[in-house]
């Protein structure tokens, strides 16, 4: 991601389709602290998820910490829906955290949902 005005990087976003099946893909992204609550996570993830699903995508998902729910708002901005709570599934920074667990099909986007 990157201001329009300066060119200057602020965060990222990526996709990273299923190898079993590549008609479904994960996505995640980050922001700057400065930049973040201004809208720039959402326009971005709304952006990729519109790439994947036209590029035929059938089925996105996304994870993230119980304890940015920055992030959470969102995935839940962009209509994901929340499917799971894993307990301490992930390792970070020396201690084991919980994962929120979204997705989003194809074709709830296009009814308006995403």
């Amino acid at each position: 991601m990157a201001l329009r005005a300066s060119g200057q990087l602020i965060g990222d976003c990526a996709a990273m389709p299923r190898a079993a099946d590549p008609r479904q893909c994960e996505m995640g992204f980050t922001i700057a602290p400065r930049y973040q609550g201004r809208g720039y996570a959402t326009e971005a993830v709304r952006l990729l998820a519109g790439y994947l699903f036209a590029r035929g995508k059938h089925r996105i998902t996304a994870c993230c910490d119980p304890r940015n729910a920055a992030s959470a708002a969102v995935l839940e901005r962009l209509a994901m829906r929340r499917e799971g709570h894993l307990r301490q599934s992930s390792r970070a920074k020396g201690e084991w955290t919980d994962d929120l667990l979204y997705a989003l099909l194809r074709e709830e986007r296009q009814t308006g949902r995403g």
